[in-house]
């Protein structure tokens, strides 16, 4: 009896999510996440995970805009699952997540996988850009908090990496960028880079979905979306510092303070965001004098949340996009 590629595609689909479950297993501090999780005020806890689920879904609502102009407008609700797959991803594997949500939304929208990673990169360029404008604002209202934790973590390792050799190498790679960029939008059309095969095909589709951010349909929306997602990961901060007494004290302009500490750890590439819990620790206990028990108790703590909200939610949102392609594959074979 002959096996369809079908089949095999769902027994590996589903292969694939065991194995990110059993990664999660083994390198998880079970014991420290409870402690952490457990003494915490749980409205307010609640209150941090509706606004991290509610970023998340504006990620997911940014995605489509960006995909929509290529000609690929994603459905709504499955980019939002398989953003919430690529974080479950990112527990395990650090860096995995962002081609995971590209391949699942590959398979369920029928989107050139090329492209949805140029897309992917345009989201990042964005939110560097976005986090710039935070640090600012963050420096600005917590300055004589601040600026020594940015002149020794931030501007010297910046002022160090800026030699000569550095500058020629990121000048060279940009302007090869640009270069190429240039050449496929001036040489080719849309239509033909997209029916493209081998590596011309494949960096044609790429940079399409690179410059999808210039032919933006609802650019406006697209702004919001992008500083919604922002203010969702500071609110949510703000929560999740109010649900614990030891960090209770601090108020919703050091929350925006913790971002940029935890937007440091992720830059850390670790698995299931262990810089993050570094980070943090370190930017409370030397920016706002937290006692280090303290500041390593929030530490643990929101990174035993983040990790718990992702497993759940991420593997939720597994099974709903497979219970999805199920129903669009049943569909096609009508």
């Amino acid at each position: 009896m002959s096996i369809s590629r079908k089949t095999i595609t769902s027994v590996l689909l589903l292969i694939f999510a065991a194995g990110v479950f059993l990664l999660i297993g083994f390198k998880t501090d079970w014991n420290s996440t409870w402690k952490s999780v457990s003494s915490a005020n749980w409205a307010w806890f609640t209150a941090a995970t509706v606004f991290m689920l509610s970023a998340h879904w504006m990620r997911g609502a940014r995605w489509t805009l960006l995909t929509t102009p290529a000609g690929y407008p994603l459905h709504l609700l499955r980019s939002f699952y398989a953003v919430m797959v690529g974080y479950l991803v990112n527990v395990a594997t650090s860096r995995g997540g962002e081609l995971a949500r590209c391949a699942l939304a590959s398979k369920s929208e029928k989107a050139p996988v090329e492209l949805l990673v140029g897309t992917v990169v345009t989201e990042r360029i964005v939110d560097l850009l976005m986090l710039l404008l935070v640090c600012i604002a963050t420096l600005l209202l917590q300055f004589k908090y601040l600026y020594s934790f940015f002149e020794k973590y931030v501007l010297e390792p910046l002022v160090a990496a800026l030699n000569f050799k550095n500058i020629l190498i990121f000048c060279i790679i940009f302007i090869a960028l640009m270069a190429l960029a240039f050449w496929f939008i001036k040489r080719r059309k849309k239509s033909a880079n997209l029916n493209q095969s081998g590596v011309k095909g494949v960096l044609a589709r790429f940079t399409e979905g690179l410059k999808t951010v210039f032919q933006l349909q609802k650019p406006v929306l697209f702004m919001l979306y992008s500083l919604g997602i922002w203010v969702g990961y500071w609110l949510s901060t703000y929560c999740l510092l109010q649900s614990l007494d030891v960090t209770a004290h601090l108020n919703v302009f050091n929350a925006l303070s913790v971002v940029i500490f935890a937007s440091i750890g992720i830059a850390i590439p670790l698995p299931a965001g262990a810089g993050v819990w570094g980070a943090v620790s370190v930017g409370l206990s030397t920016v706002y004098g937290l006692p280090t028990a303290n500041a390593e108790t929030y530490g643990i703590y929101t990174l035993a949340v983040s990790n718990i909200q992702m497993i759940t939610f991420g593997a939720i949102a597994y099974f709903l996009l497979y219970f999805e392609m199920i129903k669009i594959n049943a569909a096609n074979t009508k």
